[in-house]
């Protein structure tokens, strides 16, 4: 069965909004599809995994410092996690540049950008919500068509 690890860092419960809305979208028979804060997660059991999620707060214009932890620790992984898809999410209250940072630090271990990630100003409207559920979509068939 194939496997898709969504990691992601949230302080005031939006990103996480987010995270499980895109595991709703990728949710499908033949998908494993989990949810991990990235201060918890375990990166040597996650770099198994067929396809990510990234997500982070904007915090400054950067991602969170766990997420950023997360991908240190995920370097020392860097030959499992290669050329697998990835997506990445964020959610913030005006600097809206997150993604920026999560793209650049994937594509330095490897991972490969399915689609343009999704921005939520606050917590996911209506219209951000059909979005996640569309990137986990995306995600799910770059993962299948592997």
């Amino acid at each position: 069965m194939a496997k898709i690890a969504i990691v992601y860092h949230s302080g005031t419960g939006n990103t996480e909004k987010m995270a499980l809305l895109i595991a709703e979208g990728a949710t499908r028979p033949g998908i494993e599809v989990e949810a991990h804060r990235a201060e918890a997660v375990d990166v040597a059991e996650i770099a198994e995994a067929d396809g990510f999620a990234l997500g982070s707060p904007d915090y400054y214009s950067y991602m969170a410092g766990e997420l950023k932890t997360f991908f240190d620790r995920a370097l020392q992984h860097k030959s499992k996690l290669s050329g697998k898809p990835y997506v990445s999410f964020g959610s913030h209250g005006g600097g809206a540049k997150v993604l920026e940072s999560i793209d650049r630090l994937a594509s330095s271990i490897g991972l490969k950008e399915v689609c343009p990630g999704v921005m939520s100003v606050g917590a996911p409207s209506a219209g951000d919500a059909d979005d996640c559920r569309k990137l986990g979509e995306a995600l799910a068939e770059a993962v299948a068509s592997q």
